[in-house]
């Protein structure tokens, strides 16, 4: 990279801090500063929850399983579609119709008190690791895409995702998702058509033309049995996730009402529908440019990782480079960001407010919960630093597994939940204890040997195979145990307390019951937002404008300007949009 990337980065990284005192002023209760006091803008909701979906993993993982293995990698976004769709038609106006400010709220309300800190205090441990390893990640592949010192990475980000998110809340984490969104597309759509255009690609065609055949072939990878099992576990897998009362109620309880909900459900749609397909391009187009990526970044422990980067720094002009290290970035930051925003809510609404002091002001609860960001934050810094400096490579595989196989036992009965009322108030924490005791037995057992033994009997699994069969069983095991677990203790509910079924028929007719709110009351909000966000990209793009003065040709100054015009348009539409909610149509 030029000096002039690290100056963008420079800029980028400043950009974002700017965002938590710019937002500083929109909390004055807690409910504003944990859920932006469920008035946002849907479609910046949706361009949020679309952002925290579509990671880091996406330019660095992800590309390198596009890069390995074309069309097949679509099925993920296919599953992610499935999950959304459910979500549309049937959990996400429930979501916000449970009235709460926090998701383990919802929680308290369906299973009660004792599954209220369970569910509180068991993902804020288990996300102390998730977010020291969500910085380590990033920070390796920077570190041995291009030359950056992993220290610096991990302090440097941790430190913008704390200042930003203490500051400003769900506003400044939200809103900086949606800006960050607008970088993430403008660069995708642009690595898309000048991978197209390039030489050795020759249009869509040429790209289509110039893959491999497996790319195409799944079955030349992998056996037809093998592929129909992976993709029936990935997408109830990612059905249980997106619709559970913990991940699908931390995307939605943010809007003003159901209807929105259900808006901001199709921003994600509208983005796994039309971007996915496009950020796929550059990632196979590297496939047939750099047939060879481990002689160009040995640092890298899977070079095929640095599938997008390769074919940005051969395509992107200077300046341009640094933009998509800021998208790497952006994509990172939305989940930390969030992640720390709903964490502290969960930490001051369902532990401090509940245990410690049930009369904490709405300012002591704002004041609770920065302090809580910053001290989580830092451990993730410290977890960060610590597995820099860990060379086994098998203990971070095992949290890695470890963390995977918390997610299913812990969503299935926050899903189940939201459909089938008549279960006890232990259903929901015995079910996820169920399901940790299969998804241990599953590591234990479904080994290689075992896979090999049962089913690779005339032709041997290969490793493609293994790897996505173990995922497929232990995804199958745990559902299907659980399942029967959840259904099982329907027998016991005829038991529970009254004052429990009570709450348990009230949650459920909370959850039915559309929200009414007045468009007058929300006018001044609306307009706010509108107002910030259009100037926040109207400044975005301005500092982007400002890489025409880089020393580039005339053709890489055009997509200069096509990049910073968009995002500044983008802002200039929203500011005039601000001014039309000034005075509405009675």
């Amino acid at each position: 990279m030029s000096i002039y990337d690290y100056i963008v980065i420079g800029v980028y990284l400043a950009f974002m801090l700017s965002l938590g005192p710019i937002y500083k002023g929109f909390s004055k209760t807690a409910s504003d500063y944990f859920r932006g006091g469920g008035g946002m803008l849907w479609w910046v909701v949706g361009c949020s929850a679309f952002m925290t979906t579509f990671s880091a993993w996406s330019f660095t993982g992800g590309a390198a399983k596009a890069y390995e293995t074309g069309t097949f990698f679509l099925i993920l976004f296919a599953a992610n579609i499935c999950a959304l769709i459910v979500c549309f038609f049937f959990t996400a106006d429930k979501f916000r119709q449970m009235r709460v400010v926090t998701p383990v709220e919802g929680i308290r309300k369906r299973y009660g008190k004792s599954s209220e800190q369970i569910y509180t205090w068991l993902p804020i441990l288990t996300q102390c690791l998730f977010g020291g390893i969500m910085l380590y990640t990033v920070s390796v592949f920077m570190a041995g895409a291009f030359d950056m010192e992993m220290t610096y990475i991990i302090i440097i980000l941790g430190i913008v995702t704390i200042v930003m998110t203490l500051l400003g809340g769900s506003w400044a984490a939200t809103a900086g998702d949606f800006v960050q969104m607008l970088v993430v597309l403008v660069i995708t759509l642009m690595m898309a058509a000048l991978t197209l255009s390039h030489d050795q690609i020759g249009g869509f065609t040429g790209l289509i033309e110039g893959l491999p055949s497996k790319h195409f072939q799944w079955t030349e990878f992998a056996r037809p049995g093998v592929i129909i099992f992976f993709v029936i576990t990935l997408v109830i897998n990612q059905v249980t996730m997106m619709n559970s009362m913990l991940t699908g109620g931390a995307r939605y309880i943010f809007v003003k009402d159901g209807r929105d909900a259900k808006k901001a459900v199709i921003i994600s749609l509208l983005g796994f529908l039309l971007l996915a397909p496009i950020w796929m391009i550059p990632a196979l187009g590297s496939a047939i440019i750099f047939p060879d990526l481990a002689s160009m970044y040995p640092a890298l422990n899977n070079p095929n990782e640095a599938a997008y980067v390769a074919i940005a720094a051969e395509l992107l002009p200077q300046g341009l480079l640094g933009l998509l290290v800021c998208g790497i970035f952006a994509a990172s930051l939305t989940s930390m960001n969030s992640l720390l925003n709903i964490y502290s809510g969960t930490f001051v609404r369902n532990f401090y407010i509940r245990i410690i002091n049930p009369e904490a002001s709405e300012g002591k609860q704002i004041l609770v919960g920065r302090v809580f960001i910053l001290l989580y934050g830092i451990i993730w810094i410290l977890i960060a630093l610590m597995f820099k400096d860990v060379k086994e490579l098998e203990l971070f595989d095992l949290i890695l597994l470890a963390t995977a196989s918390i997610a299913l036992p812990t969503g299935l009965p926050l899903t189940f939940g939201m459909f089938v009322k008549r279960t006890p108030a232990w259903t929901g924490w015995s079910t996820m204890v169920v399901g940790f005791i299969v998804s241990i037995c599953a590591k234990t057992y479904i080994t290689d040997a075992w896979l090999q033994q049962n089913w690779g009997t005339e032709t041997l699994l290969n490793k493609r195979e293994l790897g996505d069969m173990k995922i497929a069983f232990a995804t199958g095991l745990i559902f299907s145990a659980c399942t029967l677990w959840f259904f099982f203790t329907k027998v016991f509910y005829k038991d529970s307390n009254p004052e429990y079924k009570k709450n348990v028929d009230e949650f459920f007719e909370e959850t039915r019951r559309p929200i009414k709110r007045s468009r007058k009351d929300d006018i001044e909000t609306d307009n706010r937002q509108h107002s910030v966000l259009g100037n926040l990209c109207l400044a975005y793009g301005c500092l982007t404008l400002l890489l025409l003065a880089i020393p580039n040709e005339t053709k890489d100054r055009i997509l200069i300007l096509i990049c910073g015009g968009a995002v500044a348009l983008i802002g200039f539409i929203l500011r005039l949009n601000s001014k039309k909610t000034i005075n509405p149509p009675l």
